[in-house]
């Protein structure tokens, strides 16, 4: 199963490689982008696209990130009722052996 994920990924990368090239090849135009009354330089289109993608990387390492620490936490709250209850039913069981 693990050879299979590694030619998996092995397989997306280069594809990611081959389109990006060809992204490259095609898009050598400049480009200026308008928004209100601010513009841009002006840049490839393979800049803004690259731009685009980076952005949208780190907002989602950044989600993940948040998104981890909160499963994180939660996991540590839950560790600790489960060790409050362990030790609350040895306690019982103490109880129940010395009665």
């Amino acid at each position: 199963m693990r050879k299979l994920s590694r030619w998996i990924t092995t397989i997306a990368f280069i594809l990611i490689v081959v389109i990006s090239v060809l992204a490259v090849i095609d898009n050598r135009g400049g480009v200026a982008l308008h928004f209100l009354a601010w513009s841009t330089p002006e840049l490839g289109i393979y800049w803004w696209i690259i731009g685009a993608f980076g952005l949208g990387l780190a907002v989602g390492w950044l989600s993940a990130g948040v998104q981890l620490l909160r499963v994180l936490s939660g996991n540590r709250r839950l560790r600790r009722d489960l060790d409050r209850s362990r030790t609350e039913l040895a306690r019982g069981k103490s109880d129940v052996a010395g009665i």
